[in-house]
């Protein structure tokens, strides 16, 4: 059994990490929104990570100010903590997470298996604003069974007191439904995608010609999804656990990962794609020794 301080320790470090990575994050969703009119920032791809980006950025405030404060002795109102309205908050951003990684994935899939039909008729500017749509008004049917539920604060131990004395619990049921949806189906789903991406690229002459940035750009896609992937089974592992030492353990594990999904769309796309570092050096004035050529190092100027 891992001990509390640790475990406080460990989200501790994580959260200030993640609060220094958060204007990265804001910096990469203003640099591609202004940007949006040029090639290859009007393009599809970079409409799902804006969207996918400020979904981060909102899910970071949001768990920051309704779960991590309680967690560091910060405690907000309390008959506003033992309302709903903090796993609902939470529920509707993490599912707009997903949407967000579901068609990013898809993206890549018919970019890579059907290129033309890619171009010109499945990934339309309307179709687009359609999925984005989707994408936020969707998750709000989650809150639907929340006006069903009973919410009961819980302690593990007079050392934990402070870590779950403002924090609403789900119901069993509800939280084990939600938990198989986003770590099984979701991630499965997602998984099937980029296998048979990377399939394509490792396999196909025709793919894999234009040179190993289609292989880039899959890559980057996929490492957001492996965070999300680790925040599913966390969550699956808290749901499932029966030990409340355990599912302290998973929660706040859940929390680390989330700091990291919440931050790694900019970060991962920043690394692996000089496009977007070359727009970043110019709009914030780096040094010179950071600017590099976009020739030939964009998947979306190839598809």
């Amino acid at each position: 059994m891992i001990p509390t301080n640790i475990i406080i320790t460990i989200e501790f470090i994580s959260s200030i990490i993640s609060l220094i990575c958060l204007p990265i994050n804001i910096c990469f969703v203003y640099i591609i929104f202004i940007e949006r009119h040029r090639p290859p920032y009007n393009t599809p791809f970079f409409r799902l990570c804006i969207h996918l980006s400020v979904a981060d950025i909102l899910m970071e405030v949001f768990v920051t100010i309704f779960f991590k404060c309680s967690v560091f002795g910060y405690c907000l109102n309390r008959p506003l903590m033992n309302t709903p309205i903090p796993i609902a908050g939470m529920q509707y951003l993490g599912h707009a997470q997903a949407i967000g990684i579901i068609f990013i994935a898809a993206n890549r899939f018919t970019a890579v298996y059907f290129p033309i039909k890619h171009r010109q008729s499945w990934w339309t500017s309307k179709t687009t604003t359609y999925i984005l749509l989707f994408q936020w008004i969707f998750p709000l049917f989650f809150w639907i069974p929340l006006k069903f539920l009973t919410f009961e604060e819980k302690h593990v131990d007079d050392k934990t007191h402070n870590l779950e004395d403002n924090y609403p619990r789900l119901t069993k049921q509800y939280h084990l439904i939600i938990s198989v949806a986003d770590g099984i189906f979701i991630n499965l789903i997602v998984l099937i995608l980029y296998g048979a991406i990377f399939l394509r690229v490792h396999t196909h002459v025709v793919v894999r010609k234009p040179g190993e940035l289609a292989l880039r750009l899959a890559l980057s896609a996929f490492i957001i999804f492996v965070c999300y992937l680790f925040s599913g089974i966390f969550n699956l592992l808290c749901a499932f656990t029966t030990d409340a030492n355990n599912e302290l353990f998973y929660h706040t594990m859940w929390f680390v990962v989330n700091d990291i999904l919440c931050n790694s769309s900019a970060l991962v796309l920043l690394a692996l794609n000089r496009p977007i570092r070359k727009a970043f050096v110019r709009h914030f004035r780096c040094s010179s020794k950071f600017r590099v050529s976009t020739k030939n190092n964009s998947l979306l100027q190839q598809i």
